[in-house]
C-alpha cells in the first residue's frame, strides 16, 4: 500500500512537472497597448502576467520576435516554464483604429447630430474635402477621435472642424473642411391631378432637397393636402405647393341643390340653385325658385346646402319630405 501510494505520488509530481515545462506559446499575438506582457505570449503565466517584456510595434504595423528570446525573458521574469514549443518566432501586432476620410465622415455626422437634436441621420448628406491620407489611431485611448471646434452654417452647409486623433505622432490634430447638406423631404404628385382632383395619399410621393432649395409653400405633410382638391392640373414629380390645394368644390354655380332646413322634430327641404361656387363650411347665396328670394346657406355636402333655422321665415320653404 506504502509503495502504490509513493508511486502515485511520484507520477503524479513528474506529471505536474511534465505540464509547468510544456507550456503553450502562442504564434501569434495581438495587442492594443505600447507594451507586449507575459500574459500576451503564455496564456496560463497567471500573476506574472502583466509583466512587460518587449515593447509593441507602431500603430497598425507587425514584427517578429524570436521564440527563444521570449522564453528567455519569461524565466528571467519567473516564469520558469517558458518555453519555446517548437516555434522559431512569434508575430506581434499593434491593433489600430484606421482613420479616413470615411471614417472622418461619419464621426463629424455623429457629433454633427449630437450638437443638433433635431437632425435626422438619414437627413445629413456630409462630404469632407480632399483628406486623402490613412491615419493608425490608438485603440487604447479613451477617445481615438475627438473633437475639439466644430463649425456648421445649416443654410449653406458649410462644415469647419478641428480634430484630434490619438496616435504617436507629435502632430495630431487637423483641420478640416467640407459641407453638410441637410436634405428635407418634401411631396411631389406621382400621378397627373386634374383640375379639381381630390388628392388621395396614394397620389403622393416623397422627394429630398438641399434645406436651402426648401421654401415655407412647399408641401412637407402630407396630411396639410389629403382630402383637398387641385386647383389647377399638376404634373408628376414637380414640388408640390400648399397654394396649389383647396378645399373641393362641393356645389358649383348654377347647379341645383338641395336646401336642408332642420328645426326641432321636422326636416324641411327645397330646390333651389346656387349662385356660387361653395366648399364645404362655406356660405354661399342660393335662390328659391318658387319665392325668387336669395337665401345664404351654408355647403354641407355634395349638391347640399343647410339653412340656419333662425332663417326659416325668410326662406319660405316648400316642405317636399
Amino acid at each position: 500500500m506504502k509503495l502504490g501510494l509513493a508511486t502515485f505520488a511520484i507520477a503524479t509530481a513528474l506529471g505536474l512537472a511534465a505540464a509547468a515545462a510544456d507550456q503553450p506559446l502562442r504564434s501569434e499575438v495581438v495587442v492594443e497597448r505600447d507594451i507586449v506582457t507575459l500574459g500576451d505570449f503564455y496564456p496560463d503565466a497567471g500573476k506574472l502576467a502583466a509583466i512587460p517584456l518587449f515593447r509593441a510595434p507602431d500603430l497598425g504595423t507587425s514584427g517578429r520576435v524570436p521564440a527563444s528570446a521570449v522564453a528567455d525573458r519569461a524565466r528571467r521574469a519567473g516564469y520558469e516554464a517558458a518555453g519555446t514549443d517548437g516555434l522559431r518566432s512569434v508575430q506581434v501586432t499593434r491593433r489600430a483604429v484606421v482613420v479616413d476620410q470615411a471614417r472622418l465622415e461619419t464621426f463629424l455626422r455623429e457629433e454633427l447630430i449630437l450638437a443638433n437634436p433635431r437632425l435626422k441621420p438619414e437627413n445629413i448628406e456630409l462630404s469632407l474635402y480632399g483628406f486623402g491620407r490613412i491615419i493608425n489611431a490608438d485603440p487604447a485611448a479613451r477617445q481615438p477621435i475627438s473633437v475639439e471646434r466644430l463649425d456648421w452654417q445649416a443654410e449653406t452647409g458649410r462644415l469647419e472642424a478641428t480634430v484630434r486623433i490619438a496616435t504617436n505622432e507629435p502632430i495630431n490634430t487637423f483641420e478640416l473642411r467640407g459641407q453638410a447638406v441637410e436634405q428635407i423631404e418634401i411631396y411631389t404628385a406621382s400621378v397627373s391631378l386634374e383640375r379639381g382632383a381630390v388628392v388621395e395619399e396614394e397620389d403622393l410621393s416623397a422627394m429630398k432637397l438641399p434645406r436651402h432649395r426648401v421654401t415655407d409653400r412647399m408641401v412637407t405633410d402630407p396630411a396639410a393636402i389629403i382630402g383637398l382638391a387641385a386647383r389647377r392640373g399638376l404634373r408628376p414629380g414637380a414640388p408640390l405647393q400648399l397654394a396649389d390645394f383647396e378645399p373641393p368644390i362641393l356645389v358649383e354655380r348654377g347647379e341645383k341643390v338641395t336646401i336642408v332646413l332642420q328645426t326641432s322634430g321636422m326636416k324641411l327641404t327645397a330646390v333651389a340653385q346656387a349662385l356660387a361656387n361653395g366648399a364645404k363650411g362655406q356660405t354661399i347665396d342660393v335662390l328659391n325658385p318658387q319665392s325668387r328670394r336669395t337665401i345664404s346657406a351654408t355647403v354641407t355636402g355634395r349638391g347640399q346646402v343647410t339653412v340656419n333655422a333662425g332663417l326659416q321665415r325668410t326662406a319660405s320653404l316648400k316642405e317636399t319630405n
